[in-house]
């Protein structure tokens, strides 16, 4: 698998071997080249339609929680290193927001289950497509799993509430007073 740029924003060379050191992606085998695609990509997102100076993208990706990219990057790619890593130290944080959503237990199903869409099980044309590829080093990747997390919560008890019976007796309205 690939990380490829979606952008019309190019990441000048010197910028992007900075922010390369500075997110330590060799730790996870990151190439340079998908690293700067992911950034190229957040640039995007960032700016959709507009033509930033190059001062902007450099205060923009500065700012980026450029060691979860990396981290991210490295999972797209299959790195099983950054995998067990990833399991490792975001599940202990997955399961307590999960317990704080439901502390029914639900919640933890719901937690357990993002992993296949994080690793990207559903393939399309030919390749995993990971949920990560949506991580853009805004927030941190444990603040956006969170955020993913609770959003798949939400859509879980909407599907639920839709199917739920509606109740033998309906509540009778509360008439006005005649004037």
């Amino acid at each position: 698998m690939t990380v490829k740029a979606d952008s019309h924003i190019r990441v000048d060379l010197y910028l992007a071997e900075r922010l390369y050191r500075d997110a330590k992606a060799t730790r996870w085998r990151v190439p340079e080249a998908a690293f700067s695609a992911a950034l190229e990509t957040s640039c995007a997102k960032a700016f959709p339609s507009a033509h930033p100076t190059p001062g902007e993208v450099s205060k923009y990706l500065s700012s980026l929680h450029l060691e979860d990219l990396a981290l991210a990057c490295a999972c797209i790619l299959g790195d099983a290193e950054a995998w067990n890593h990833f399991v490792l130290e975001m599940r202990p944080g997955l399961y307590r927001a999960a317990d704080a959503l439901d502390p029914s237990g639900a919640a933890r199903e719901l937690a357990d289950s993002l992993y296949a869409d994080l690793y990207g099980l559903d393939q399309r044309g030919g390749a995993r497509q990971s949920l990560l590829r949506y991580f853009h080093g805004r927030s941190s990747l444990p603040t956006w799993l969170r955020a993913v997390l609770a959003q798949r919560h939400i859509d879980r008890v909407r599907v639920v509430r839709r199917t739920e019976p509606l109740p033998e007796e309906l509540p009778r309205r509360a008439t006005s007073p005649a004037a």
